[in-house]
């Protein structure tokens, strides 16, 4: 487990020798030991630099496609969020909006007014919207808006040319 979650060559390390992200990944190699029917994440990957985040976001990837456990994932980190089944956001304590993260993150305005963000690249395309610049659906991963701002470009660069 603590190869999964990047942690391997510190099994005998002293806790007080670690980083705070570094124990946060061994308590999650922790859980995982105990082969659990379903994980809570709450906010797993606060304290963790890009490694760790990277780390911990494989293993909750790897532990969905196995199917053997219900993942629940609670983060302030909306793109996170991306690849998840559903969606619950909650608003002081009550379920405000309940979908699939294409139902929930395409509604910017209504996030935006509870004072929660979308993902990045859904904030960059719903701004090119409002400014009229861009007409399609509003994507929620960066390969799909690097694909969306090339065929934006490659457009703009023909009407350029005329």
């Amino acid at each position: 487990m603590l190869k999964a979650v990047g942690m391997e060559g510190h099994e005998k390390s002293a806790p007080h020798r670690l980083s705070g992200g570094q124990k946060q990944r061994i308590a999650v190699a922790g859980v995982l030991a105990m082969h659990p029917e379903c994980i809570i994440f709450d906010e797993s990957t606060a304290m963790l630099d890009p490694q760790g985040r990277e780390a911990i976001m494989n293993t909750i990837d790897e532990l969905h496609r196995r199917g053997d456990v219900t993942i629940i994932t609670i983060t302030h980190y909306m793109n996170e969020a991306t690849d998840a089944d559903r969606v619950i956001v909650l608003n002081k304590g009550a379920v405000f909006m309940d979908g699939t993260p294409d139902q929930i993150f395409t509604q910017v305005d209504t996030l935006h007014s509870v004072s929660l963000d979308v993902p990045q690249v859904t904030e960059l395309f719903y701004k090119l919207k409002k400014a009229g610049a861009y007409e399609g659906d509003l994507p929620l991963h960066t390969d799909e808006g690097a694909e969306a701002l090339k065929r934006l470009l490659d457009d703009k660069r023909g009407q350029l040319c005329l």
